[in-house]
């Protein structure tokens, strides 16, 4: 299983890519992923922080609820600091 997947949902409309993240340290956190939901792949309509149990819930129910693996996002991390919220 990939880490931070990006997920389609089967008719091609909803996207959800999670994402590692960088904190203000400049480490990537083992605790936090950021998800971002977006629609078409161009509209964005929420992100926000995971921890890794949260992540790993909301990977397993869009693969139950149809959503395909369409991508990786380990090399792409997002800068941010889980306590403050995403922006």
């Amino acid at each position: 299983m990939i880490d931070f997947p990006t997920l389609q949902s089967s008719d091609g409309t909803m996207l959800v890519g999670f994402y590692p993240v960088e904190t203000p340290d400049g480490n990537i956190s083992e605790e936090w992923c950021m998800q971002i939901l977006s629609w078409k792949g161009v509209d964005q309509i929420s992100k926000k922080f995971l921890n890794r149990v949260e992540k790993s819930l909301a990977i397993k129910d869009r693969l139950n609820h149809d959503y395909v693996v369409t991508g990786d996002n380990k090399d792409y991390a997002m800068f941010g600091n889980p306590i403050n919220g995403a922006v």
